[in-house]
């Protein structure tokens, strides 16, 4: 069966960089762990060798056949539904979570697995190389946005290595890679669950202007001074904007805003 281009399909087909995937999982053999997406399984068969209770989730009804010939009797399990629907609780948590990512929804996919916080112990993500490079960017980078400060909420992300075109079928026009980010323990000491969507919401809003001044972007219905002077207090200068800040000056600054 050929790919879909409504899905963003692009199978894995080498084999080597599928065994490394699975090797850089990092979960033992106990853990539970979750793949997104498995297509044709290029992946699932050596998860199911090293994981035996492994679950899959595919939206694609017309794989989902092929697929479970292909990874034979075992005890793994195949759950037939939208990546973006699927409660991970059914593969159980604590949970790594694992997968090929399609590059039209792989930022949401990123965004959905890390929004069940300490359930998740890791994920092990191929993504569009330049997403994984907004993921893991630094302050003062073009790549740093939203996307790496929601992340780095979370942990610690590390580009492991980069996939070419020629190792998928049908190729694609860039370069992929693999990203891993182990979940922090102490994200509610960090910041209260409760308040991590308007966190976030907090983030989003400073980036939607980038290139102007944060203290401008920010304060922008009103408090511009009050934005500076924090921005001051923290170091950062009337000047700064939104990827200047790492991800713990945006919580340092989120919580000055709110007093907490």
């Amino acid at each position: 069966m050929g790919p879909k281009k409504h899905l963003g399909q692009h199978f894995l087909t080498a084999v080597s960089y599928a065994e490394r995937i699975a090797r850089s999982v990092g979960a033992s053999r106990g853990e539970n762990v979750l793949e997104i997406g498995p297509g044709k399984g290029a992946l699932s068969v050596h998860l199911k060798t090293l994981y035996p209770f492994f679950h899959c989730v595919e939206v694609d009804a017309d794989l989902v056949a092929g697929l479970a010939e292909e990874l034979g009797p075992g005890t793994w399990t195949l759950h037939r539904c939208d990546a973006l629907a699927f409660d991970f609780a059914a593969a159980g948590f604590p949970l790594h979570v694992v997968g090929n990512l399609p590059y039209s929804i792989g930022a949401m996919i990123i965004k959905k697995t890390l929004s069940y916080g300490e359930d998740i112990l890791s994920f092990t993500f191929m993504v569009q190389r330049e997403v994984a490079q907004r993921i893991a960017a630094k302050p003062h980078s073009k790549q740093m946005g939203f996307l790496s400060v929601f992340c780095q909420f979370f942990g610690a992300p590390e580009i492991l290595f980069t996939v070419p075109p020629g190792a998928f079928f049908p190729k694609p026009a860039v370069d992929s890679a693999v990203v891993r980010l182990v979940v922090e323990r102490n994200l509610e000491h960090k910041l209260p669950r409760k308040s991590w969507e308007a966190f976030f919401k907090f983030v989003d809003s400073g980036f939607r202007m980038r290139r102007k001044m944060l203290a401008n972007v920010l304060g922008r219905d009103g408090g511009r001074e009050h934005f500076t002077d924090i921005l001051t207090q923290m170091n950062m200068g009337h000047g700064a904007r939104a990827e200047d800040l790492s991800p713990y000056q945006w919580l340092e600054l989120y919580k000055k805003t709110c007093g907490i």
